[in-house]
């Protein structure tokens, strides 16, 4: 099965402590997004030949923040990774789980669009 990975999503989010979302944006192999508190998304990935995607993501908390896995961030913020493996039936899941250091979170991906011209 052979999809498109480029466009626009949100992304539902729970952890043991909390939810949140946030969009996000995968486009030329690089991914981009935010949440309304101000945590950012950068990262890369690639389309596998069996139209799977891998991928790592950097996270970075703001100062003060508290993430969905209860850690709180404190005066200097947090950074981490979370490595991505999404397959190609990953949208008729009800949620994919994603292991980071601060512990796991079930993410539902949803696409909202394709990226290219608007119509």
């Amino acid at each position: 099965m052979s999809i498109s990975w480029e466009g626009f999503y949100s992304g539902y989010m729970s952890g043991s402590e909390g939810q949140g979302f946030a969009l996000f944006i995968f486009a030329d192999g690089a991914i981009a997004g935010a949440d309304p508190l101000g945590v950012k998304f950068d990262g890369t990935y690639e389309t596998q030949n069996d139209g799977s995607l891998a991928g790592t993501v950097t996270v970075s908390v703001p100062a003060g923040g508290t993430v969905i896995q209860g850690a709180s961030a404190g005066p200097a913020g947090i950074k981490y990774e979370v490595v991505l493996e999404f397959s190609p039936n990953t949208f008729a899941l009800d949620f994919v789980k994603l292991e980071t250091p601060l512990g796991p979170v079930n993410l539902r991906l949803v696409k909202l669009r394709e990226l290219g011209a608007v119509e």
